[in-house]
């Protein structure tokens, strides 16, 4: 749930004026935008107020298509929830089992502060009828509190062992949520995730980004041949390529079923193209042998989509334009690579996107 610190008659204006802003930039009205510009004209979003401003320094279009990226990007976040509940109330029971055993301390303290007062005016007074009782009743609760302070030491060893270990829990989780289970490479999840960065990295930067989209050739024959065993092993395969040609900076991940794609920062359609066709050639001369039978199944082959980021579009159109690359590298008869450039020319039509230097940022006070 979004909260709002400002007034009713500060909450008034920023309606009226997002209202407003909406209405110019053909914007259309419902909750979902209404909340990007309120939260644009608020400057409490710093992100999303530098993305918008980049957008608008590049006369992009706020059609429904960017305004739902905003919304996805900024205020849509899907929350490990169950990850969350579980860290958080195994978090709460070791907080209050070390209060608990504080608390005791506490008592046991005052036990002791008692008897050492009762030792201390027996020896003011000089009265030392009772001195051997009172040594007595004070080296117990020295005993007690000490005993109270090796079990207060212990808990919060324990405690803290529990913690780090809640710890590693929780980054073991955050990383399996993000890896595909069957290839060990990025799954889709934080496929979106890292595009989204590099994409705002892009904006920032005025530096290139790149991406591939990659499909294996008639997979579904085959796996239907073969067997789903083997279907996996091509899939693994496939992984392992693009982890050994893949490095630095770009990320592999497996976008679904069979098909994989390479984000690729600071990186122009050009070089990506080069890359593409490197892995292309490497999957092409790979065999694939099974491990159960122990036979050659044959070779597979892959084709390839290549485009680049046009600052401040959608991102579901940048990848829109490296799916139809791949396709037409489909229609070409496979084992190929296409890029953005080449639906350009085969549909002189088609618009090609504006890939031009992102303006400096236009700073702006709430």
């Amino acid at each position: 749930m979004i909260e709002y610190g400002t007034s009713p008659d500060r909450a008034q204006q920023l309606s009226n004026a997002a209202l407003a802003m909406m209405s110019e930039l053909g914007v259309i009205a419902h909750p979902n935008n209404f909340t990007i510009f309120f939260n644009y004209l608020s400057g409490e979003e710093p992100d999303l107020t530098q993305t918008i401003d980049i957008l608008r320094s590049n006369n992009r279009e706020f059609d429904e298509l960017q305004c739902r990226d905003l919304f996805t990007r900024f205020f849509d976040t899907v929350n490990e929830r169950e990850i969350v509940t579980r860290i958080t109330e195994d978090l709460r029971n070791q907080l209050s089992s070390v209060l608990e055993t504080v608390r005791n301390a506490g008592i046991d303290t005052c036990a002791y502060g008692e008897a050492l007062d009762h030792f201390c005016e027996y020896i003011g007074d000089k009265d030392f009828t009772n001195l051997e009782q009172a040594l007595k009743t004070l080296l117990g609760a020295t005993r007690d509190i000490e005993g109270v302070n090796r079990l207060l030491e212990t808990r919060l060893d324990n405690t803290s062992t529990e913690i780090s270990k809640l710890r590693r829990d929780l980054e073991d989780m955050k990383r399996e949520a993000m890896t595909d289970c069957l290839t060990g490479i990025a799954n889709r999840k934080a496929f979106d995730l890292r595009l989204r960065d590099c994409a705002m990295q892009s904006m920032e930067t005025g530096k290139p980004l790149s991406l591939l989209l990659i499909d294996i050739d008639h997979f579904k024959t085959f796996n239907d041949t073969h067997g789903h065993q083997a279907g996996d092993q091509v899939i693994r395969l496939m992984a392992q390529t693009l982890q050994q040609n893949v490095k630095g900076r770009d990320t592999a991940a497996r976008y679904g079923g069979e098909e994989f794609a390479v984000i690729l920062p600071m990186t122009g359609l050009g070089c990506a193209r080069q890359l593409a066709e490197h892995i292309r050639h490497n999957v092409e001369t790979r065999k694939v042998v099974s491990r159960i039978r122990h036979e050659e199944l044959g070779k597979v082959t892959v084709s390839i989509g290549v485009s680049t980021f046009a600052y401040g579009e959608p991102l579901g159109r940048f990848i829109e334009r490296a799916d139809q690359a791949l396709y037409l590298a489909k229609a070409k008869g496979r084992n190929r690579v296409a890029t953005e450039r080449q639906i350009a020319d085969a549909h002189p039509t088609a618009q090609t996107p504006d890939i031009t230097t992102p303006q400096p940022k236009k700073q702006r006070y709430a």
